[in-house]
């Protein structure tokens, strides 16, 4: 990949849940090549998430296999991305003790309650800026403690999938700010790891990596790593960030109160500010951003995708009929969805929640059910009330900054206006649509080029390899009223359903 007449290029790679992903970006922004590879995640329960590390190593060496043969550069850095929340147990000489422990795994149910309890007890409250939940690698960490006791006494050192491979190729152990705000184990203000919580859960400093920002220079990649890969010996690797982190940098989010948006699959919101804020409460999180700043998101904690199970679990012979003909049974669904009426017909739809502490605080419900309500109903009722949810937390972050428009909407509802026009109309804020989905690997890529000064700074790095989004969907007037109508509705339905658990 090295030589001096070539051109000079970034390279990130993306470590993700089921598929390693890597992208080379020109010096002036054009993506070079971009390859995966596939390692679909091991799931002996519905609700565990496990990999073999040693594949997620495998998948990267494919994937810089696989660049090579398609475009020959100068490489000058490389960063790394991946989904937060994962962890590698490590043992003292490096080696995995068991599988690793993806973000999405949702075991540490009990363990999510037990750090609220201690912190509380340790009079810490919520210093954490993150919800609590079995995602949390924190409550991992206590799971292992408890459940596989010998297991965890050979552990000397935990990293996130991404991190591993960082040690793997430079020898260091290191992560970024992003990841470590995402731990439940971090000051996310002074960006560093929070004393007063390790020693409230009995958790030791030295189990955990030095803290680097997105863009600086962690190690370089060692003989041994070069070796292995075909990685240039000495290549600068910087400290990168969470697929969410990087995801946002490639969309260009790096003006105070500019937001991000998603739809499905999932949903949420999140909005850059520049300085940490000093009351959060339970609605939004604060994040570290990969260039400095922070994050305040406002996510629906779902446990899985509405949509999903719509169009999945409750007609699985559909679903089947539509991967036959060659599309994905969530696109299919929101095709026909569009073509329902703003208001689905007056059919409500309130997702199914979760708890702080992992549990449902609130199951799902349809309010209006009713004969001559079909598919595309259900399923535009499911996109409304997931942007009713989204439109409620809008209100909570507008409580803490200004909002900047056009909100960037990635995911599959950006590639429809429709949806677009939707949500705009919900949040009351101007769509852009900016994407299938965020590009973690570019935003790593983005890191590398800042860090080795391909790029001087993350103003320019957006200048030169963010794609302007697609065209401004304005707020719809009649729209808007419809779903201030129904907003009204659903707030009632939402409280009626809290009164039924009661």
């Amino acid at each position: 990949m090295a030589s001096g007449g070539r051109v000079r290029a970034a390279l990130g790679i993306e470590v993700g849940r089921a598929r390693t992903t890597g992208v080379l970006l020109a010096a002036d922004g054009r993506e070079l090549a971009r390859v995966s590879a596939e390692h679909p995640p091991l799931r002996p329960r519905p609700d565990l998430y496990e990999q073999d590390p040693d594949l997620l190593w495998r998948a990267l060496q494919q994937v810089v296999a696989r660049l090579k043969a398609l475009v020959e550069v100068d490489l000058v850095g490389l960063g790394l991305a991946g989904e937060a929340g994962g962890l590698v147990f490590l043992d003292r000489t490096g080696a995995p003790v068991r599988p690793a422990i993806l973000g999405a795994d949702r075991r540490a149910v009990d363990e999510a309650h037990e750090i609220g309890r201690r912190l509380a007890d340790a009079g810490l409250g919520r210093p954490l800026g993150r919800r609590l939940g079995p995602c949390l690698p924190a409550a991992k960490i206590l799971w292992l403690a408890a459940n596989e006791p010998e297991t965890a006494q050979r552990v000397a050192a935990v990293l996130s999938p991404k991190d591993h491979l960082r040690r793997r190729l430079t020898g260091e152990h290191a992560t970024d700010a992003s990841e470590a705000s995402a731990s439940g184990l971090c000051d996310a203000a002074a960006r560093r790891w929070n004393e007063s919580v390790l020693e409230a859960l009995g958790l030791s400093a030295e189990l955990l990596p030095e803290v680097f920002e997105g863009a600086e220079v962690t190690g370089r990649v060692s003989v041994a790593g070069a070796a292995e890969t075909g990685l240039p010996e000495g290549l600068p690797v910087v400290a990168g960030g969470t697929a969410l982190a990087c995801g946002a940098l490639a969309a260009g989010l790096i003006d105070e109160g500019r937001v991000l948006a998603w739809l499905e699959p999932g949903a949420g919101l999140v909005a850059r500010a520049a300085v940490f804020p000093r009351e959060l409460g339970e609605e939004v999180e604060c994040l570290c951003d990969a260039t400095g700043a922070w994050h305040l998101l406002a996510a629906l904690p779902l446990a899985a995708s509405p949509l999903a199970w719509l169009a999945r679990e409750l007609a699985p012979e559909w679903a089947t009929a539509a991967e036959n003909a060659g599309v994905e049974p969530e696109a299919a669904l929101l095709g026909e969805a569009a073509g329902a009426a703003a208001g689905s017909r007056d059919l409500l739809f309130v997702p199914p929640l979760e708890g702080a502490g992992g549990h449902p605080s609130e199951a799902g419900a349809w309010f209006g059910l009713r004969p001559g309500i079909g598919r595309a109903e259900l399923a535009r009722s499911v996109m409304e009330g997931m942007g009713a949810a989204l439109a409620e937390r809008a209100g909570h972050l507008r409580r803490r900054l200004v909002l900047r428009e056009p909100v960037r909407l990635v995911g599959r509802a950006a590639e429809e206006t429709v949806w677009c026009a939707s949500l705009a109309a919900q949040l009351g804020l101007a769509i852009a649509p900016a994407g299938s989905g965020l590009d973690a690997a570019r935003g790593a890529a983005m890191l590398a080029g800042i860090g080795v000064g391909l790029w001087a700074d993350p103003v320019e790095a957006v200048t030169r390899a963010v794609s302007p989004p697609g065209p401004v969907v304005p707020v719809d007037p009649h729209l808007q009223s419809v779903y201030r109508a129904l907003e009204i509705r659903w707030l009632r339905a939402r409280a009626l359903l809290a009164a039924l658990r009661e």
